[in-house]
């Protein structure tokens, strides 16, 4: 009977067979990882694993990073001024003819509205002060106002 055949690393000790992977390990990040540490050589998994050279690598991409955030929002900030601008142009004779017509329109308006206002107002402070003085007067003709008066 044939012995199942051993993988066997640099020092000769066995790891075994290796199982199967299901597609769905692929998904995750650990099954990427552990699929490109099975097949690297020892010497790149080391040089992988140790951390001296994660640090430049990993500011190098937080400057390409900053770099690209700043390009995208120069980017926004031009699209948006652009269309602004167009937007703008575009409404400008709009403006135009509604200050023209509706300006004179709402000075008349408010110019006819005018007297009514006024005598809204008069009638309201009339109003207030006769009602002032009839309160003013029944309070006088209460017979505790002169006890109210000396305390």
């Amino acid at each position: 009977m044939q012995q199942p055949r051993m993988e066997t690393d640099a020092t000769g000790a066995g790891e075994g067979p290796q199982p199967a992977v299901p597609w769905s390990a692929w998904v995750t990040w650990q099954g990427w990882v552990h699929w490109c540490m099975c097949r690297m050589p020892r010497s790149w998994t080391q040089w992988w694993t140790t951390s001296g050279w994660r640090q430049p690598v990993q500011r190098v991409l937080w400057g390409l990073e900053g770099i690209l955030y700043l390009l995208l929002a120069l980017m926004l900030c031009h699209a948006l001024f652009t269309t602004g601008s167009h937007l703008l142009s575009s409404l400008w004779p709009v403006v135009a003819a509604a200050w023209s017509h509706l300006l004179p329109a709402v000075l008349l308006l408010v110019l006819s509205a005018l007297p009514a206002l006024l005598f809204t107002a008069s009638f309201l402070l009339l109003f207030s002060t006769l009602l002032s003085l009839v309160g003013l007067l029944t309070s006088m003709s209460h017979p505790g106002y002169a006890q109210d008066l000396d305390q």
